[in-house]
């Protein structure tokens, strides 16, 4: 259309216009044709690009379900034990998320190590930082690691995080989350180490 439409103006101005007045027009319309084509050429933000806050934020919440499962389970009280992890994410503002899974291994005179298997699905579960409301939905996330076990405590933590469809406020999380967790314990602040969305590095989580 915008090529007919250069087409007619050149020709009305071969038909009688002054020399002056049509070079000045050429010129015009060349100016014109040319926005007209890079215009056409801008791939413009869509909104779909998930933010630094968000993903951190979802890394530290995915976590944070782990973490409640896991200081929710008893120490060990044999020195071969397994014990189930279970806990429902509170979604206070709608959806679900759910964990489930296994803290197993053995100790000796109160030392030794467990073994963590675990997985969380979540349904447009939403969570609310006092800044920002963020939902979460991922199909399935796999928590796998080991947790020592000192004095008959919970203690190093080195636990990964792996989601492969993962979406957080309607956006795709693009690479999904692949993310090792280390802590001295599981309720000390952690160190979050991987790929979350796209974005790689080493970051504190809450």
């Amino acid at each position: 259309m915008e090529r007919d439409h250069l087409e007619r103006m050149t020709l009305r101005l071969r038909q009688g216009a002054s020399p002056r007045r049509s070079a000045r027009t050429i010129a015009l319309l060349a100016i014109v044709a040319t926005f007209a084509s890079c215009v056409s050429g801008i791939d413009p933000d869509n909104g779909t690009t998930l933010g630094n806050d968000e993903s951190l934020a979802t890394v530290g919440y995915l976590w944070g379900g782990m973490r409640t499962a896991i200081e929710a389970a008893r120490e060990p009280a044999t020195d071969t034990f397994s014990i189930a992890l279970s806990h429902q994410l509170p979604c206070l503002r709608g959806g679900t998320g759910a964990y489930a899974g296994t803290l197993s291994g053995t100790k000796v005179a109160g030392t030794g190590s467990a073994t963590v298997a675990a997985t969380a699905a979540l349904t447009a579960c939403q969570f609310d930082d006092n800044v920002t409301i963020t939902t979460i939905t991922a199909a399935s996330v796999i928590f796998t690691g080991t947790i020592a076990v000192v004095s008959d405590l919970w203690g190093a933590t080195n636990v990964r995080l792996v989601g492969t469809s993962v979406y957080v406020n309607g956006k795709p999380c693009l690479g999904g989350v692949n993310m090792i967790i280390t802590s001295n314990s599981p309720s000390a602040q952690p160190i979050a180490t991987g790929t979350v969305c796209g974005r790689t590095g080493a970051v504190p989580l809450p």
